[in-house]
């Protein structure tokens, strides 16, 4: 299973909003801990938190009852300017107050006990409280709560001492997927500030029913004995034995410098369910059980449009796109765990997708796919659209050399090479603002096969406009990208590097296109009797002698790769240079029986509108 970490101090909280919502999180999980949340000392432990540009500090500590077994947890939220003697008193008030409460009930107990033979009140020892710098100085009370808690290293609660952990790493969310499924890669939210994911301690539970326990304040706990230890790490997958269970994760956060926090705890509240069984990916996986050796010639890529969750969970999706699907089955809390199986399962050397959430590949993707030794580069295609392409390759095989990813548009507009192009497009505005305005994006990585210096394989990956009558438009963003991978191949080449060119993509584009037509001749298309061929292609083709040195190839023999109620066609390729490279076979698709089973895509065994494109091929040295 995944965990995900989003560090707090890279995205400062600045709104008084923001931090009321940090610190209700931090109390929460605090509150809510059901195991030790003391460091691992031989001292108890008052965690500080002091929220940049926060006006606030947060102090959480826990206080063992004189002749008592009860400890009682303690949070104050006070202002950084006010003065730590406040502090100091509002904390003694709440201690005496809570010991007192505590006090009172074990005294009606005794005399319950003895009834009533005695008087058995004990008077309470009043509470003095100092803190001590790191010289074992106590610290002047008039200081600030800033002043005072940055120097303080102890606290001491009469005979009880503290050691003082400022801003030390905490668990500031948790979430577990809505769905929890078998055989599967579960993924969970765990968001964290000052620490990471990495170097925190997971460790992951399951248990038949959640048992509820009254404590000595008539409070409601989980019992803990009833839980029983399935894993120890960050993520976890659960088996058929599993089904029906609950899950706990107990998450103790660090940084790199193995610096420990309060440890916290979540329980799911949905039981594990079944994964699907009979998934035609399980039939493409027996295919590709085993990675390529590092030293092959071989290589096995994938590209796949995993569906975005913000267009299969946008208004109408259900209804209107995908009538046919559950909306259940469109959550993405379904859909992540059934990729991630998908995506691993092949064994990939490279892999290119396609409408990738943003959160999904922070949180999740990237880091599932770093455990099973990928790393992986994103361009997204805009501030206010939170998807676009992603490359992941493997770190035995290959290093990331550089990035050469942009936005179509801009790169038409900006370039001082393509003022061809930009004067050829103007002359037909609506095909002009169109490829100025998308979104768009071409990303690039070049690649460094592992031990061979003089090799660069720069690796594309699209999603081209997704318009029905937009033939004109792809066809003119694919020649726009073929002049921005010349250009990056003529840089590589002038170092005197071998460059090889792998380009894959959603190109809404099917092999009688005019895009696909390009890129596979290298030529637009003139043929008058094209489909796509009217006044406004006539008007920009018309004197331009234009055509792309690339020399692509590609296999396409497939019925489809996008399967919808109204519309199916092989959209999705795999391009490649056919000097550099010699294409071995392509893994087959699912049966039209599997694709249909459930009238069209997505569905409960198969994950996106699209299917998966995986190809092998040989490199020709």
């Amino acid at each position: 299973m995944l965990l995900l970490a989003r560090l707090f101090n890279i995205y400062s909280i600045r709104h008084s909003s923001k931090t009321r919502e940090y610190f209700a999180n931090l109390e929460k999980f605090y509150r809510s801990t059901t195991l030790d949340l003391f460091m691992a000392s031989a001292n108890r432990t008052c965690f500080v938190f002091d929220k940049e540009e926060s006006t606030k500090i947060l102090i959480q500590m826990t206080y063992d009852i004189p002749s008592t077994t009860i400890r009682r947890k303690f949070n104050l939220l006070r202002s950084v300017d006010e003065s730590v003697s406040q502090t100091i008193r509002r904390l003694t008030a709440n201690i005496e107050r809570s010991s007192k409460k505590v006090n009172f009930k074990a005294n009606k107990r005794r005399e319950k006990q003895q009834n009533n033979s005695s008087n058995t009140s004990t008077e309470q020892d009043s509470i003095i409280i100092q803190l001590l710098d790191s010289n074992n100085e106590i610290i002047d009370e008039n200081q600030t709560n800033k002043q005072a808690w940055l120097n303080c290293r102890k606290l001491l609660i009469n005979e009880q001492t503290y050691d003082v952990e400022y801003n030390a790493p905490a668990v500031i969310k948790f979430r577990f997927p809505d769905i929890i499924m078998t055989n599967t890669i579960l993924t969970a939210l765990v968001d964290l500030d000052y620490g990471d994911w990495e170097h925190s301690l997971f460790d992951w539970y399951v248990t038949d029913e959640i048992k509820i326990q009254a404590n000595d304040e008539n409070e409601d706990t989980i019992d803990d004995s009833q839980w029983i230890h399935v894993h120890r790490g960050p993520f976890c997958t659960f088996h058929d034995e599993h089904v029906n269970k609950y899950v706990r994760l107990s998450c103790l956060p660090r940084n790199d410098s193995l610096r420990q926090g309060m440890q916290a705890v979540h329980v799911s509240k949905a039981r594990i369910i079944p994964c699907p069984i009979d998934l035609p990916m399980n039939t493409r996986h027996q295919l590709t059980q085993d990675y390529f050796p590092i030293d092959s010639n071989d290589l096995r890529l994938v590209s796949y449009n995993i569906l975005a969750n913000g267009y299969a969970s946008s208004t109408g999706a259900g209804e209107i796109i995908y009538p046919y699907c559950p909306q259940d089955y469109l959550e993405h809390d379904y859909r992540k765990p059934l990729l991630l199986r998908e995506i691993l399962g092949y064994h990939a050397d490279i892999i290119s997708i396609q409408e990738c959430d943003t959160r999904f590949f922070e949180r999740e993707l990237s880091l599932v796919l770093k455990e099973h030794g990928y790393l992986g580069d994103m361009k997204i295609k805009s501030e206010n659209v939170q998807e676009g392409e992603a490359i992941f390759y493997r770190k035995d095989r290959f290093t990331a050399i550089n990035s050469h990813s942009i936005r179509i548009g801009d790169h038409l507009r900006d370039s001082k090479h393509l003022e061809h192009i930009r004067q050829r497009c103007v002359l037909v505005p609506e095909i002009n603002a169109h490829l100025l305005e998308r979104n768009t994006v071409l990303q690039v990585l070049a690649l460094q096969p592992q031990g061979q210096t003089n090799e660069i394989f720069l690796i594309c990956n699209t999603h081209l406009y997704f318009h029905p009558t937009a033939d004109i438009v792809r066809c003119f963003q694919v020649v726009v990208s073929c002049e921005h991978i010349k250009e990056v191949k003529q840089f590589y080449e002038q170092q005197n590097k071998n460059v090889s060119i792998i380009w894959s993509g959603d190109f809404n584009a099917n092999v009688t296109s005019l895009a696909f037509q390009f890129l596979f001749s290298g030529f637009l298309l003139t043929d008058t009797n094209h489909r796509s061929y009217n006044e406004d292609y006539a008007t920009l083709i018309k004197d331009f002698n234009h055509n792309s040195s690339l020399e692509l190839s590609t296999y396409s023999q497939y019925a489809y790769t996008n399967y919808m109620l109204n519309f199916n066609d092989v959209i999705d390729h795999i391009f490649f240079e056919g000097k550099k490279f010699q294409f071995k076979r392509c893994i087959p698709m699912p049966t039209h029986e599997e694709v249909t089973e459930f009238s069209a895509l997505p569905n409960c065994k198969i994950p996106s509108d699209h299917l998966a494109v995986v190809i092998e091929l040989e490199m020709i040295k």
